[in-house]
């Protein structure tokens, strides 16, 4: 099944994207109407989520959304053969010196995103940009044919794929040079997980610590990027540096500040953020999370 998938992926990826996004009109068509993937779950995640929208507003969101979807699965497959030279005409950084002033520090970075836009462009291109080393930090899902392609693709230009909970023990075996924890760090905890819970987009949200406390714990520099879409097929990354003193920030405030970001992307560009994913799955009141001794009325405040 691998080398079959193996061999569909790299046929595909070595169409040109503007045929590609033919194939991705099609996938609209299929996914949006006729399967109907997981539509109940992304309206009802839209329409809590902006309160303030008209129905008109939040289908023509969705819309948008599942179109993006399948924009976002044609590019993944062309990032298997894309070459530099057209990666950096579509993907500009507004201001990678954020990066470069870092690693004449010497300091490792914990770079923060959401899941919006492309990030497995994000990634590629990150790499080319700075001079640390590239971690990028997932957790694995399954082991079928497809990821193992993704963990192969995304091995480019030194960056390295490694699983979340090998993070801090890679940490703390020594650096040869510094490097950039890249991590997602908006998917939604499990009820094991520590998480604290915050007011994001309207509703109370459990949001992973395990980012702020990686970064405490090394004294990681903390970075957020946000990545936006201009028109198709092309994007452009912004960073803001909160902290080189992790360790000086309270306790969830980084977690704070990195899902303030992201809100404020949300609200500027909704449609590419990954609706379809069963973001608040938890409960407040069946779940506590695991600061309730600094926030003692977070239950009921969100």
């Amino acid at each position: 099944m691998y080398h079959f998938q193996r061999l569909v992926v790299l046929w595909l990826a070595s169409w040109p994207l503007s045929r590609l996004y033919r194939l991705s009109d099609l996938i609209f068509l299929l996914v949006y109407h006729i399967i109907r993937y997981r539509r109940t779950l992304v309206r009802g995640n839209l329409i809590r989520s902006f309160p303030d929208r008209s129905l008109r507003e939040i289908i023509s969101i969705e819309k948008d959304y599942y179109r993006y979807l399948g924009d976002q699965f044609v590019e993944t497959i062309k990032a298997f053969k894309m070459n530099d030279q057209e990666l950096r005409e579509r993907v500009r950084f507004e201001n990678p010196e954020v990066l470069e002033g870092l690693f004449e520090k010497g300091q490792s970075i914990m770079h923060l995103l959401g899941h919006h836009a492309n990030w497995e462009w994000y990634a590629k291109i990150l790499a080319m940009h700075m001079k640390h080393t590239l971690w990028f930090v997932y957790k694995p899902l399954n082991q079928d044919g497809f990821e193992q392609l993704l963990a192969g693709m995304r091995q480019s230009h030194g960056t390295e794929v490694v699983p979340m909970k090998e993070v801090s023990r890679r940490l703390n075996a020594g650096l040869q040079k510094p490097v950039c924890c890249y991590f997602g760090a908006d998917q939604s905890p499990t009820a094991h997980n520590r998480f604290m819970w915050i007011p994001f987009l309207h509703q109370p949200t459990a949001v992973f610590l395990g980012a702020e406390e990686l970064a405490k714990r090394h004294n990681l520099a903390v970075v957020y990027g946000s990545m936006r879409r201009k028109k198709r097929g092309y994007y452009t990354i912004t960073l803001e540096k909160l902290t080189e003193c992790p360790t000086e920030m309270g306790p969830g405030e980084i977690t704070r500040w990195h899902s303030a970001a992201l809100e404020r992307l949300l609200q500027e560009q909704p449609q590419y953020w990954l609706w379809s994913h069963n973001r608040w799955k938890l409960n407040p009141k069946q779940h506590h999370g695991a600061l309730p001794e600094i926030y003692p009325n977070m239950q009921t405040t969100v």
